[in-house]
């Protein structure tokens, strides 16, 4: 028989499980929040305010990539470049560690940052390394690419790295032309526009650098750490932030010309912005951690639509022919209608998808995180159904970047140059 001690333990006891239980089940309902499990609130877009003709045409001769995206407004696209499967491998160079972000392409030239600090240009026609030096500091993005400017001097490649460091590297030999120290990391890929290089800070600021002078145009504040990379957005420059707010500056002096906080699961929130917007037909497209793709007016901030997804969103959106390609931590690759959110299709990739979707001619290609080291894929989709058209055993991040006659594939730590087979 129990003693009259024992009884409060016993209580003590059912209330601890009974606590237990409670935080069980607020675990499963949170999980259920984050992966859309009971999240129905997907809101369908209509045409109004949507400019049809303003998307991302395309060059047909495709002779570079500059930077991250190709094009300032970051579509990731050039859907009217023919280069077709099967393709052929013409070249494959081993970058010695991780490759985060996809090469640019200029002059013949791919050059990429890697997860050791080295920068390195390899020629597209034979994989011959023309350079590679050490920038000390980890690179977590895409360089880019400042043609030479009008009073004389050579083309650059641009470099952000973990040091806080932008750092300016003659494109034919690799020698240090200058270096910026932004005093904080740096994760975002270079925008350049205006005679500037435009990057976000893990400390959460928003910087402007003349290219000419090397020197602070101006500083502004975001809601909280800058990660992604910013697009281009007629007048301004629009990124989003850790805090899970987006917001537009003004190309001049910075100034916020608005700013949008991301719609969520009640528990989950805002969220996070890893991923970089991408700027086409009047909106803005970017993807949130707490599972939903959101497109935004341009102009003004307000909602066109939003589409939550089955888990994490760390992937950039790539944008063609209206529609919206993005993947998911649940294993999909999504076509969305830009104009609607609805969903075209939905490829089922098997493992989870982190890097972003580029669209090259006819098909979209992407690349999945698989959760054993070094079993990661790449694909190439039919942009209209989703169907495979190619695979290739290595890939992790971003994969894709082409140009006429060439596409460059990035595995784990390996470039692919191929070539459409004769005939194919």
């Amino acid at each position: 028989m129990p003693t009259e001690t024992a009884r409060p333990r016993r209580r003590l006891a059912v209330l601890a499980a009974l606590g237990a239980v409670a935080l069980i089940a607020l675990g499963i309902l949170t999980l259920g929040l984050w992966q859309g499990w009971f999240d129905p609130s997907s809101q369908r877009g209509t045409a109004e305010g949507f400019e049809r003709g303003e998307g991302p045409a395309g060059d047909p001769r495709g002779e570079a990539w500059p930077e991250y995206g190709r094009v300032p407004a970051r579509t990731r696209a050039n859907p009217a470049l023919d280069l077709e499967p099967p393709f052929t491998e013409a070249w494959h160079h081993d970058a010695g560690a991780l490759l985060e972000f996809p090469p640019v392409v200029a002059h013949g030239l791919a050059t990429v940052g890697t997860n050791a600090g080295r920068a390195m240009a390899i020629d597209i026609h034979t994989g011959a390394e023309r350079w590679n030096v050490a920038l000390r500091g980890r690179v977590a993005s895409s360089p880019a690419i400042v043609p030479a400017p009008p009073g004389g001097g050579p083309p650059l490649a641009l470099f952000s790295t973990m040091k806080g460091d932008l750092v300016a590297l003659d494109l034919a030999t690799g020698a240090e032309e200058w270096r910026y120290s932004a005093g904080a990391s740096i994760e975002s890929s270079p925008l350049i526009a205006d005679r500037s290089a435009y990057v976000g800070t893990l400390d959460g600021r928003v910087l402007r650098i003349d290219l000419a002078t090397h020197e602070t145009v101006w500083e502004a504040r975001a809601a909280g750490q800058v990660k992604a990379s910013l697009a281009l957005s007629g007048p301004n420059v629009v990124v989003g932030d850790y805090a899970g707010r987006i917001t537009a500056f003004t190309r001049k002096d910075g100034a916020v010309v608005w700013q949008a906080t991301s719609p969520g699961p009640r528990l989950a929130g805002s969220g996070r912005f890893y991923a970089g917007p991408a700027v086409a037909y009047g909106r803005v497209y970017v993807g949130n951690v707490n599972g939903y793709v959101v497109a935004l007016d341009a102009d003004t901030g307000a909602l066109a639509w939003t589409r939550a997804l089955g888990d994490y969103v760390y992937s950039s959106a790539a944008v063609a022919d209206e529609t919206v390609y993005v993947g998911s931590y649940d294993g999909g690759l999504y076509a969305l209608d830009a104009v609607t959110g609805e969903v075209r299709w939905r490829y089922d990739a098997g493992e989870r998808i982190s890097g972003s979707a580029s669209v090259i001619g006819k098909l979209v290609y992407v690349s999945t995180l698989a959760r054993i080291p070094k079993e990661g894929k790449t694909v190439g989709l039919d942009v209209l159904t989703g169907a495979e058209r190619m695979t290739l055993p290595d890939g992790r991040y971003s994969p894709a970047v082409g140009v006429n006659g060439m596409l460059i594939l990035t595995g784990i730590r390996t470039l692919y140059g191929l070539r459409p087979e004769a005939g194919g």
